[in-house]
């Protein structure tokens, strides 16, 4: 991997492509804060080989369009399946990504691809990074937290002396996305958001609290050159399905939110709770719990506590984020 950039922010980024994946990655990649060290992709809104391929297309395509593209970052394959095995239910998301995780972009365009595959998977090239790197690593985690959470278990000291774990996932005031109470990422594998949860590291939950009001009109990407127009096409089956079951005429941007709160915490106002995951096999399964009461402490004896998001300036991230979209060569 490249020498760190001077003055930049080691990030990874795990993700499983999902169209607000591939937008988070293409807000990383063209924010100067941010050195993106890797990308390791996991089972999630795809299977994993498709989340796999679909990073490798995304950041390809991505890196391509900046003015200076530089060495894109290597994308390491993940996790296939919970840690309790079994399956996800995808047909949702198929509704809301396309039926190839892309908005089915590729199917119209010839995809892009990154030269040669490197060795190693996912849990172990998070560790890698965070046994050389330390606390000036930080990783964004977009995905149900399975790589985070194997990579845990393996040396659970490595991943406790990271500088930071943004999550987007969880919901805390408001009811999930996949069940009354629980957040798609994290009801995908309750157990390993559990163990991230608790592993030691500094950790931010980035949820639907703050998320579900980070939207990107549909008026924002109009007009323009090929870079808005290859947009609007790969959001198109998520502005159908807002539509359909929101009234909204735009994409929630979840995942991008997480990588613009790893640049500006600013963005969000947090509380800093403890927080635990339901891992029962009722209905309050993937449920992220949080002690919000006016007289609750903080914190739990011998815990740290994590920095939970629960307001955000929705006007500021906006602007944030499309500023930053607009580096991209066809923006205009």
């Amino acid at each position: 991997m490249p020498a760190k950039k001077r003055g930049r922010r080691a990030v990874l980024i795990d993700c499983d492509p999902g169209v607000d994946d591939a937008l988070a990655l293409a807000l990383a990649l063209a924010s100067p804060e941010l050195d993106v060290r890797a990308v390791t992709t996991v089972q999630g809104n795809v299977p994993a080989r498709w989340a796999y391929r679909n990073a490798r297309r995304a950041v390809a395509y991505f890196q391509g369009l900046l003015p200076e593209p530089g060495v894109p970052p290597p994308v390491f394959p993940g996790e296939a399946y919970p840690l309790r095995r079994g399956r996800i239910d995808r047909r949702v998301s198929y509704q809301i990504h396309g039926e190839d995780g892309l908005g089915d972009l590729f199917r119209r365009r010839k995809p892009p691809s990154l030269p040669g595959e490197p060795g190693g998977a996912a849990p172990q090239a998070i560790l890698d990074l965070a046994r050389r790197m330390g606390n000036s690593l930080t990783l964004i985690a977009v995905g149900p937290l399975t790589n985070l959470a194997v990579a845990v278990r393996r040396d659970r000291r490595a991943m406790a002396g990271v500088g930071g774990i943004v999550i987007m996932g969880g919901a805390v005031q408001m009811p999930g996305n996949v069940t009354a109470v629980a957040e798609f990422n994290i009801h995908c594998d309750p157990e390993a958001a559990e163990a991230v949860l608790n592993c030691g590291a500094p950790v931010t939950l980035v949820g639907l609290d703050v998320t579900r009001r980070a939207v990107l009109p549909s008026k924002a990407l109009r007009g323009g050159g090929a870079f808005r127009r290859t947009l609007r096409d790969l959001v198109r089956p998520y502005v159908a399905f807002s539509k359909r079951h929101r009234g909204l005429d735009g994409t929630t941007l979840h995942d991008p939110l997480a990588v613009a709160v790893a640049i500006d915490p600013n963005l969000v106002r947090f509380e800093k709770r403890p927080v635990s995951v339901e891992c029962g096999d009722g209905p309050a399964r993937g449920m992220t719990v949080v002690d919000l009461r006016a007289d609750a402490p903080p914190t739990e004896p011998g815990a740290s506590g994590v920095r939970v998001a629960l307001d955000l300036d929705e006007k500021r991230f906006l602007r944030f984020f499309l500023n930053r979209l607009e580096a991209y060569c066809g923006w205009s």
